[in-house]
């Protein structure tokens, strides 16, 4: 029925001498110098980014333990009168809660900071480089999910302040 010359378009591709390329010793050359080229700028990049990173990772925690301390200060303050006591005890659980979720920023920045710091002892070998960038993934998207959090809990503290004030005034 059908000749083995004719193409048959169910079956897989196959190659021949007109569609093998071959690549001269120039163009590999020229690639693995443009690869080079910007793995180095990557690595500048990501030297300048890492002072960045190590300030807002400590500020993170800074912010967190101070968190923590308004809690325990609303918490203390307020604890000679029922009503208020109550909103004390409130407020120290939203401000821990901040305080953890900053805690855990903090420690996503300084877990991409040392993975920088393995870029760069590594001299910019491509698998440290691939790492560095899924962990400033991580860290960009455990921001966004945080953020959404963050303003929830924003929201309920001006809520909850917003009722229960009329009641102080009583």
């Amino acid at each position: 029925m059908s000749n083995e010359t004719e193409l048959n378009p169910y079956e897989a591709p196959k190659e021949t001498k007109g569609t093998k390329r071959t690549r001269k010793k120039k163009e590999l050359a020229e690639d693995d110098h443009e690869q080079s080229a910007a793995i180095d700028a990557i690595v500048f990049s990501l030297r300048k980014t890492r002072p960045w990173i190590t300030l807002f990772g400590t500020l993170s925690y800074i912010f967190a333990v101070v968190l923590v301390g308004f809690g325990l200060y609303s918490m203390s303050a307020t604890s000679s009168s029922r009503v208020l006591g109550e909103i004390g005890a409130v407020t120290f659980v939203l401000y821990l809660l901040i305080a953890i979720l900053y805690g855990v920023i903090g420690t996503r920045l300084f877990r991409y900071r040392d993975s920088i710091n393995q870029v760069l002892a590594s001299e910019g070998r491509l698998e440290f480089v691939a790492t560095a960038i899924e962990r400033q993934r991580e860290f960009w998207a455990l921001v966004g999910v945080m953020t959404v959090v963050l303003l929830g809990l924003y929201l309920l503290t001006i809520l909850g302040a917003l009722l229960f004030f009329p009641l102080i005034g009583r």
